[in-house]
């Protein structure tokens, strides 16, 4: 969904886009911490802080001299879609450096493919709910990040398919919205895109020679 709407909260104001996307870390942590247990929250939260931590700073890239003549700018402005981008790009490398140390199972995998899905679900349902546009567009949102969201969660219950396979569904799912919204290009897509190689990855990390079924433990 487009950003048309704009909220103050406090002496500042805030597009809807940031409201959806801590409404979706905060319902995703909860989620991911009551469903699987407090080592899996944890890791969502390092993955959310690190992108945002590399998205911020990465404004001392993209406005160096703003910076130089102003360092308290760094908490006001960020590096915009390469800072995104690079944040990304940061907390995948470190995730899979864990994955590798840590020797992940499937349980591991599931967790943050979960969590992955549950905020983009969120703050896709929450920029429907902030922003104007039509029942249509809107309804069809919902559903699409439902449907996501369920077969991931009923996937991951009954021990079919595999982390790469519903990250590819996903990426499906979210261009499918995307389109119609009328907004392909767009910051949530290119995260999801990013999401679908990111578990891509990880299942070539972990090197289990499964098809179509994983192992059950």
């Amino acid at each position: 969904m487009r950003v048309t709407q704009y909220y103050p909260i406090g002496s500042i104001t805030m597009p809807s886009s940031w409201i959806a996307f801590i409404a979706g870390f905060l319902v995703t942590y909860l989620f991911i911490r009551l469903y699987f247990g407090k080592v899996h929250g944890a890791r969502v939260g390092d993955v959310f802080f690190n992108v945002v931590i590399v998205w911020k700073l990465s404004v001392v890239l993209t406005d160096f001299t703003m910076v130089l003549k102003n360092p308290l700018s760094i908490l006001y402005f960020h590096g915009g879609m390469f800072g995104w981008i690079l944040g990304l790009v940061v907390a995948g490398l470190l995730m899979l450096r864990q994955v590798y140390k840590e020797k992940w199972k499937r349980i591991d995998k599931w967790s943050l493919l979960l969590a992955l899905i549950c905020w983009q679900a969120v703050y896709q349902i929450a920029m429907t709910f902030l922003n104007e546009g039509s029942i249509v567009v809107k309804s069809a949102t919902v559903l699409l990040f439902v449907a996501i969201f369920v077969l991931t969660w009923w996937s991951e219950r009954k021990k079919v398919n595999t982390v790469s396979e519903l990250a590819g569904v996903l990426v499906a799912v979210h261009f499918l919205g995307s389109a119609i919204q009328g907004n392909l290009l767009n910051t949530a897509f290119i995260t999801t895109i990013f999401i679908g190689l990111f578990m891509w990855g990880i299942e070539r990390a972990t090197a289990q020679p499964f098809s179509g079924k994983e192992e059950v433990e």
